[in-house]
């Protein structure tokens, strides 16, 4: 009765915005095939495509597509949900990989040399079939970076999507902007149909800036948001140059040190064209891991720094790694607000905030950390020897201050360099957290008490739910991960992204490998809701 009552609305809903959409379609203004304008009927067409999409969310779907032939490594980086229910994927891969039976890609295919050339991809799956839609390659890197974020993807307000990555070799096609330098910045435009609408490259100067580290977000009013971080050559020498396609930059670095690390934030408009770029200096290094739109015309940034933001007084021991949140305004184009996290102990020197989701009231956070700090209800473990680290979850309201922190460690050993991936289910109000467990095998301590499940033997895939007003741990559920101890080459998988998609059905976008071996595929998956631990 209650399916019946509820498709009943679902239609009058949908039959209502084709009546308006009709009754649009006498102002000229419509006439306009323009998606990003809200006047235009494109951007009508757009809004009733994806709101009937979204109403037929299944939470009991069950699929899963795999890339890669296990021969080469393969490294998932980025995946988003996109407002029609499809998902967005990036990874990098030293094969020309098959897809729906073909090779190549539909705009650009793979070039290099095979097992020895990683090049970018960037593909969509249907999110109720889970076939590939489409696939395109993106250019070789000098990288083989296995970080989550070197290939970051947003969502326009009209469903055209954004990539952002850093490349070398030969320019494809015909770019807004030429290719300048071997390494180069590149951000591509695509239709959810797979067409290239734009694509460019941005430049600086050889060695100026990290290559792993940058991110990127889109706003609402479809501005493209393009974080760096400078790497300076030569002492007290200020930059202003960034981005050379770019206008100077409207603030300079700091560059006070050698190979001090300053983040750089330019915005590209919608068509591709360049806007403006500043630095946001900083006394020592700061580095970024992440980015997410803020719901009032804010950005925040995720990362870890050595000394404050000029202007900012807030790292509890400068000179000495934390974790860093920053609340950037973007009419003001600067840094309104920024948390460093952690102690004031010189015998912490680690910590970083890598993945950021927004709540209901609030953002979500994870990373690593070295040292005890806050009021948690899951206290620090300490383990003196190695290179000694908890994982963290963390809350903050919209303002950027801390709400909660929780760790997760070990009194044996260490727990592993990858931080916990997570997700926000706002029905249920409850966070979830994925990592794996330590490598000695043996689980994380002091939550025996909320623990379960009949997993054995090292890095066994662990799943977290949180409380999400005060952080508390609901369970922590153990799935094997390695079946054979110790390890022949064994197929082991690990979470790079961890999606709710609809009602607590989550989207995993996953690294198979031969362990210890790194070769392997990657597989993007999801199963119905109620199978979820």
């Amino acid at each position: 009765m209650l399916k019946k009552i509820s498709k009943f609305f679902k239609k009058i809903i949908f039959i209502s915005l084709i009546m308006l959409l009709h009754i649009s379609s006498n102002d000229c203004k419509l006439n306009l095939n323009n998606p990003s304008d809200p006047r235009s009927k494109s951007y009508f067409e757009t809004l009733l495509t994806n709101f009937f999409l979204n109403s037929i969310c299944d939470p009991r779907v069950r699929g899963s597509v795999k890339l890669g032939s296990g021969t080469y490594s393969v490294y998932p980086y980025s995946m988003i949900l996109l407002k029609n229910g499809n998902l967005a994927v990036s990874a990098g891969v030293f094969e020309d990989v098959t897809w729906n039976g073909r090779v190549g890609g539909i705009q650009n295919s793979y070039s290099g040399t095979i097992g020895t050339t990683m090049n970018l991809i960037f593909f969509i799956v249907n999110g109720k079939t889970f076939q590939i839609e489409w696939l395109d390659y993106l250019g070789p890197t000098s990288s083989t970076s296995q970080e989550v974020n070197f290939v970051p993807i947003a969502e326009m307000s009209n469903g055209d999507i954004i990539v952002y990555t850093n490349v070398n070799g030969i320019a494809q096609g015909t770019p807004l902007s030429p290719k300048a330098n071997t390494d180069a910045f590149f951000v591509a435009r695509y239709t959810q149909k797979g067409n290239r609408i734009w694509h460019t490259y941005l430049d600086q100067p050889a060695n100026s800036f990290r290559l792993n580290q940058f991110a990127m977000v889109v706003d609402t009013n479809d501005f493209i948001h393009l974080f760096f971080v400078h790497n300076t050559q030569v002492a007290n020498s200020p930059d202003t140059t960034g981005f050379i396609e770019f206008p100077a930059a409207k603030v300079a670095t700091t560059s006070t040190n050698v190979s001090q690390s300053e983040i750089g934030w330019a915005i590209l408009n919608s068509n591709g064209t360049p806007s403006t770029q500043t630095y946001l200096p900083s006394v020592d290094s700061i580095e970024i891991a992440t980015a997410e739109l803020g719901p009032n015309q804010n950005i925040y940034l995720g990362g870890n720094g050595l000394d404050n933001f000029v202007g900012f007084s807030t790292h509890p021991l400068p000179s000495y790694r934390r974790p860093m949140l920053a609340n950037l305004s973007i009419p003001n184009h600067s840094v309104q607000s920024v948390n460093f996290l952690g102690n004031s102990e010189t015998s912490s020197n680690n910590g970083d905030i890598n993945e950021i989701v927004k709540g209901n009231d609030g953002i979500f956070a994870s990373g690593n950390v070295d040292g005890n700090f806050g009021n948690p209800i899951h206290p620090y473990q300490f383990f003196n020897s190695g290179n000694p680290r908890n994982h963290i979850y963390l809350k903050f309201d919209w303002n950027g201050n801390l709400i909660w922190n929780q760790f997760v460690g070990s009194t044996k050993t260490n727990v592993l360099e990858f931080f916990p991936k997570i997700t926000y289910i706002s029905f249920f109000d409850e966070f979830r957290g994925n990592i794996l467990s330590p490598i000695n095998g043996t689980r994380f301590t002091g939550l025996d008490a909320l623990s379960y499940g009949n997993g054995i033997n090292e890095l066994q895939d662990v799943t977290f739910r949180i409380r999400g007003w005060d952080g508390r741990y609901q369970s922590v559920y153990y799935e094997t991960n390695v079946a054979v101890t110790p390890p022949p080459n064994v197929l082991v998988d690990y979470n790079v992204k961890y999606l709710n998609v609809c009602n607590g059905r989550i989207a995993k976008l996953v690294r198979y490998l031969n362990y210890p071996a790194e070769e392997g595929f990657m597989e993007v998956s999801t199963r119905p809701s109620f199978e979820e631990p």
